[in-house]
């Protein structure tokens, strides 16, 4: 089964109605959805999201748990093999952060089929792994 990665922005886009990339990221993972992939988060960004959710409160705790057991299928842990990965990437450019450069090595580790992200660095570290979400 495949497995697609999902960044920070894009899960906060797809659970804020309003936002700017909602559109753009519930379009791109309904056609993931259509080929029976397996959705995956990186530890890093779970530990955003519930930053953001602690933040907001009761509701924005209760949507997030809610997201998260209708719609991620695993959650990606940063090993040691992840970390030499990050730090590879980030040896050939430190202008990629830290957190970046361990997002895209445990998609890469993971075995992930595609990263979507809105992030455009992203594209131009790894762009045979990332999709770019954009607004609609």
């Amino acid at each position: 089964m495949p497995t697609v990665m999902l960044d920070t922005n894009v899960i906060a886009s797809l659970l804020n109605p309003d936002d700017a990339l909602h559109v753009g990221a519930l379009e791109a993972v309904r056609r993931w959805e259509d080929q029976a992939v397996s959705f995956a988060i990186s530890v890093i960004t779970w530990s955003e999201l519930r930053v953001g959710a602690v933040r907001k409160g009761a509701e924005a705790e209760k949507a997030l748990a809610e997201f998260r057991v209708a719609a991620i299928d695993r959650i990606v842990t940063v090993d040691e093999a992840t970390a030499e990965s990050a730090a590879q990437l980030r040896a050939g450019d430190l202008t990629i952060r830290v957190a970046d450069a361990l997002m895209i090595a445990a998609a890469r580790e993971a075995g992930a089929d595609a990263l979507l992200t809105a992030d455009r660095k992203f594209l131009g570290i790894a762009p045979e792994l990332v999709e770019l979400i954009r607004p609609s």
